[in-house]
């Protein structure tokens, strides 16, 4: 499982010109109650982690939490 990094996100939005979770939604597959977890913290598992980078034309390396020590 991984965490999604919000600031990370919102810049591969802005990126991709995907202006609303909504909007990620429909283009990646992935519900928009699922984009809205994720934006308050929840965890995806790795297919819903490459839709949503597909989504933004971007590696899903740019869009989750850095790995803590």
């Amino acid at each position: 499982m991984y965490r999604i990094n919000k600031g990370k996100l919102s810049v591969a939005m802005l990126n991709a010109g995907v202006d609303t979770s909504k909007r990620l939604a429909e283009l990646s597959g992935v519900s928009v109650n699922t984009i809205s977890r994720l934006n308050n913290g929840g965890s995806v598992k790795l297919p819903t982690l490459q839709a949503m980078a597909e989504a933004l034309n971007c590696n899903p390396v740019e869009l989750v939490e850095e790995a803590r020590p």
